[in-house]
């Protein structure tokens, strides 16, 4: 039920991704307002991660979920409503996708600590593999509904469907039922303590720093450009509409499901922290020919090849922390992780608007691309302990 509620949920963030900075492109007509509303739509990462950390390793982490599906089908609503009542403008659509992100942001580390309770050790890497091809099938699928609704309903049609998709993620989500429950201590208050006691954990592990630090630098080089500046060379520099951006989107899936079949066939056979780091030099390498791309079939090639490198970062990373944190911390660990992660992608894509206005879109994803390379050229070198993580 877990992997159908998150193919259900990620395809309603893949038809709000697209449904969000489509809409505010064409009513704004600006890169930089662009960026700063995929901004907000990262933002509480940076501000709530670690809060949503103690309250994963605190509370219950079904019900965080069950909360999170909950408050993320009535906001998501209200686009539909106040565009029909004439009152849409590009800063509500950045509170909405803000309040969006709250939400997420408390969703995910719950959902990432609560699968050890589900599967035993051994499967982990399978486990995480499948909730990743969830994803990724998600954004195969999110895609696809995107354009076949924008053809024939409009832009606005999509956040009707996007409520809907988070109402079918939380009825399978409460019909989860836990084979085993690990007590979580009862207290009142933020829990400073306890936040203490993750932070300290990472700093002090020779595995888990420099795999945040690593993850921090690549994040804020890639995902910005490609968050902000696919679509905005998808339209401005190529010429097309919503629907060959859809079709962009759709690419990311297809390259991830070929990635994650590719690692489910070898991953056993080579140690994770290897995996990882050679997933970032090829997230970075691969966008750098971007630079010379003329057409929109070149650019789904060239994504395609750019997302085999993605299952590489992400199940090998999850995996490893599983493996590596004792099960009272993971909450709190996986928390740093999305800060890391979603976090840098806020800052990334609010600098990357105003980067696109003053260089352009395709010397940017060069620049990007160059860095991400060397991201991973770091960590190979530096980040010894991760290198040989079985």
């Amino acid at each position: 039920m877990l992997w159908f509620g998150q193919l259900i949920s990620q395809s309603g963030d893949s038809i709000y991704q697209i449904g969000l900075l489509w809409l505010v492109l064409d009513i704004s007509g600006s890169e930089s307002i662009t960026g700063l509303v995929a901004m907000a739509a990262y933002l509480p990462a940076v501000v709530l991660s670690l809060a949503a950390g103690v309250s994963a390793d605190r509370g219950d982490r079904r019900r965080i979920m069950l909360g999170s599906d909950v408050i993320r089908c009535l906001v998501v609503l209200l686009i539909p409503l106040l565009f029909f009542l004439d009152y849409l403008n590009p800063w509500f659509l950045a509170v909405n996708a803000f309040a969006i992100a709250i939400a997420a942001t408390f969703f995910n580390p719950a959902r990432d600590a609560i699968v050890p309770q589900l599967v035993p050790s051994t499967g982990l890497l399978r486990a995480n593999s499948l909730i990743q091809t969830s994803w990724q099938f998600s954004l195969l699928l999110g895609p696809a509904i995107a354009g076949f609704l924008i053809h024939l309903a409009g832009n606005i049609s999509l956040f009707t469907v996007v409520s809907g998709a988070y109402a079918i993620s939380f009825l399978s989500i409460y019909l989860i039922r836990m084979q085993s429950q690990t007590a979580k201590p009862v207290s009142k208050g933020f829990g400073f303590a306890e936040l203490k006691e993750g932070l300290t954990f990472v700093i002090r592990h020779k595995v888990l720093l420099p795999l945040l630090l690593i993850t921090i630098a690549d994040n804020i080089f890639i995902m910005g450009p490609a968050i902000v500046g696919t679509p905005v060379l998808v339209k401005n520099n190529l010429g097309h509409g919503a629907e060959a951006y859809a079709l962009i989107q759709g690419c990311y899936a297809i390259g991830m499901l070929i990635g994650t079949a590719g690692l489910l066939w070898v991953g056993n056979k080579f140690g994770k922290g290897k995996i990882l780091l050679t997933g970032m030099f090829f997230d970075g390498l691969t966008f750098i020919p971007i630079f010379w791309v003329q057409s929109i079939s070149a650019l789904a090639i060239i994504i395609v090849i750019h997302s085999l490198a993605i299952p590489l970062l992400t199940i090998s990373r999850t995996s490893m922390i599983q493996n590596i944190v004792p099960e009272h911390l993971t909450g709190r660990v996986f928390a740093l992780v999305n800060l890391s992660v979603v976090g840098m992608s806020a800052i990334s894509a609010g600098i990357t608007g105003f980067v696109v206005e003053a260089i352009g879109v395709k010397p940017l994803f060069l620049v990007i691309g160059i860095g991400g390379t060397l991201c991973g050229c770091i960590g190979w070198i530096f980040a010894k302990k991760l290198k040989i993580m079985a």
